[in-house]
């Protein structure tokens, strides 16, 4: 289940996204990626179950990000956590489908923890092309991507890279990064980003994003590293809210966000 802290006020709201006309060309090009949802179920993705507690969640957060999203005019979203194991990708994963419920809304997910990818596994996608290859411009956005309905694309590869931080902080990734943006035209870039205390890996790569949030796990991350997370954080970029992961206590409050 999942608590989130964020400084937005409570109030109930109908988000539009100010449309950006995409590349139906690009779009059609990537590979349709097939998902079965109860294989999904069994991998924690459980935004296709809109009856599912942990989906209201998502389905919430989703709300207030998309107000937030158009209130602040940002559109990259970058998730991290304090150390490997607090669940980001599974978060990351479950609000990008989550935010594809909007059928006008199109997100992009792309999987830039090269230490412990998982968004590839998540999705069962073994991919053509790897992360690293396309950081280094080795192959297009089309060839990368692949497409889950008609409005996700998920860039990611399962395998590790030997010298992440090194590619991260490139000007061949924020030159691609930026293409992207540019050739997706996603009204959503999600950034699964490196843990933020175990490595230099994610600091190299909050100058590329809007927002960030930061997603503990309960019982799991200690305050002192959830303290130092939010700080480093707020100090280097905007933080959108903090996202409790791996609660195991089922209250209503853990499908509302605490404000």
């Amino acid at each position: 289940m999942i608590v989130v802290t964020e400084p937005a006020t409570r109030e109930t709201v109908n988000v539009q996204i100010k449309q950006v006309a995409p590349n139906p060309a690009i779009w059609a090009a990537m590979t349709a990626l097939p998902v079965d949802p109860r294989l999904m179920a069994k991998r924690r993705i459980v935004s296709f179950q809109r009856r599912h507690p942990a989906a209201l969640a998502f389905d919430i957060m989703r709300t207030k990000l998309l107000k937030d999203a158009l209130d602040q005019h940002w559109t990259t979203l970058g998730i991290t956590s304090p150390t490997a194991g607090s669940g980001k990708a599974t978060v990351a994963a479950n609000l990008a489908i989550s935010l594809t419920k909007h059928a006008k809304v199109r997100v992009a997910i792309v999987d830039l923890d090269l230490r412990r990818p998982r968004i590839a596994s998540l999705f069962a996608h073994t991919g053509r092309h790897t992360t690293a290859q396309f950081l280094q411009g080795e192959c297009l956005v089309q060839d990368f991507f692949v497409r889950l309905g008609d409005n996700l694309a998920i860039g990611a590869s399962p395998d590790a890279s030997s010298y992440p931080a090194e590619l991260l902080h490139s000007q061949n990734t924020a030159h691609m990064l930026g293409r992207v943006r540019d050739e997706l035209k996603a009204d959503i870039v999600i950034y699964n980003l490196p843990s933020l205390l175990e490595s230099d890996d994610c600091l190299g790569m909050l100058p590329l994003v809007d927002t960030t949030l930061l997603v503990v796990g309960a019982e799991y991350d200690t305050v002192s590293d959830i303290d130092a997370s939010e700080r480093e954080l707020q100090a280097r970029t905007r933080l959108l809210g903090v996202v409790l992961n791996k609660c195991r206590y089922k209250t209503e409050q853990n499908i509302n966000f605490q404000l």
